[in-house]
């Protein structure tokens, strides 16, 4: 998840929190210290502070001292000077950090607790070497449609249901002065998120194939992923300068009623609902009429422990805790967040239109992630290369492919 702007800098205590009524008679009373993520403090302070409450109120044993002082660098020091809290956040496999303390020791493996609510991908998302090493992650982040409604509806356009009929949606306003599709090309992330889309929707079974056997991998589906950015950018379907423009160019294009679409994060959700527009969303359609949200877990309420804690037994209980529905359903109704888990109920309508996706299809960055090396770096490539020679027109699509194919075999 993007982050955002630090409410308050450095680290910040939160008063401990004890129980109502205290200690339970003849049992003595322990303190956890955790640290939650610093760069988000603005967007989470209200959740957690009622997460920890509650908590608390079930758990009158235990203390929390709880910390806005989980930032990269700041848990590289404390694993440098041995003074890792007793839990802190982490951004599971989003990155390979927790994987290597893991494996150098430094995180306890967390067993016991039930996993039934939750999907194949959320325990991935916390499971190093078949051990899982945090809280599971109960809410998604990941690129969807936003569009002007007015456009729509003055062009007597649909929202699109399948691939086809986005295509039609597209191809009808190109005949309008409004872009259909507003883009920043002058970014390697700003033009990315509308492949982010389209690789999910229209090639997950291929690039899963990539990271399952890459050597008899097929490539046709990602081949109509690359032809498709070819051909709209060739004819202009996102807005005349798009190459010049970067993402924040791209959003004041939409935001002034000159483009009918743009695809972007839930994470920016709140700046187009309260824009001033007319917005909706809506999620890219496959071939198959289902709409794909792509693989991308949200780190919100995602927790390790320190192998080091002298409290294991109360740290397992907070990240159960985390786990569980009434922590997640505190966490939704101060956030909005995108929930993973059916049965979190979601803040408000908006937030039911973001969550209204029938799979989750890959995230084809990630992907090739997990099959880069030393001397092979195909995400890199599909970045900072192949997608800004495709959009300028100076490679073709095969061309695109062959490119990744020989990055993939290095």
């Amino acid at each position: 998840m993007k982050k955002i702007t630090k409410l308050i800098m450095g680290t910040v205590g939160l008063l401990a929190l004890a129980g109502c009524g205290g200690a339970k008679e003849g049992k003595e009373q322990v303190e956890l210290t955790i640290w939650g993520d610093a760069d988000n403090q603005a967007m989470q302070e209200e959740a957690f502070t009622k997460v920890n409450e509650a908590f608390v109120k079930a758990n009158p044993d235990i203390k929390i001292n709880y910390q806005y002082s989980g930032t990269l660098d700041s848990i590289n020091v404390a694993l440098q000077s041995d003074s890792l809290p007793d839990l802190f956040w982490v951004q599971g496999n989003k990155s390979t950090k927790m994987a290597e303390m893991a494996n150098n020791g430094y995180l306890l493996p967390i067993e016991g607790l039930n996993y039934d609510r939750f999907s194949d991908e959320a325990i991935e998302y916390a499971t190093v070497d078949g051990k899982i090493y945090s809280s599971l992650p109960s809410f998604i982040s990941y690129v969807t449609y936003y569009y002007n409604v007015d456009i729509f509806e003055e062009n007597d356009l649909e929202v699109p249901t399948t691939w086809e009929a986005f295509d039609q949606v597209v191809n009808k306003l190109k005949e309008t002065d409004t872009a259909p599709i507003a883009l920043g090309g002058n970014g390697d992330f700003d033009r990315y998120w509308y492949i982010q889309t389209t690789a999910a929707s229209l090639a997950s079974k291929d690039i899963d194939s990539i990271v399952t056997d890459k050597s008899s991998a097929t490539f046709d589906e990602l081949k109509t992923v690359f032809e498709n950015f070819y051909d709209y950018s060739k004819a202009g379907v996102f807005g005349k300068d798009f190459v010049s423009t970067d993402g924040n160019g791209a959003k004041l294009l939409f935001t002034n009623g000159k483009a009918a679409m743009i695809p972007d994060g839930t994470w920016n959700s709140k700046s187009y609902f309260e824009s001033g527009l007319n917005v909706g969303t809506f999620v890219l359609p496959g071939k198959d009429g289902k709409k794909y949200a792509q693989s991308g877990p949200n780190n919100i309420n995602t927790y390790a422990i320190s192998k080091k804690t002298k409290h294991p037994e109360a740290a397992t209980k907070y990240v159960e805790f985390l786990n569980s529905k009434e922590a997640q359903q505190i966490i939704e109704d101060a956030t909005g967040e995108v929930p993973m888990l059916d049965d979190i109920e979601p803040k408000d309508d908006r937030v039911s239109e973001l969550a209204d996706f029938d799979e989750v299809g890959v995230n084809i960055y990630n992907k090739l992630s997990q099959v880069a090396s030393e001397s092979s770096k195909p995400q890199d490539l599909l970045l900072t290369s192949i997608l800004p020679d495709l959009m300028q027109g100076t490679i073709t699509p095969d061309e695109a492919i062959d490119l990744l194919k020989a990055e993939l075999e290095k």
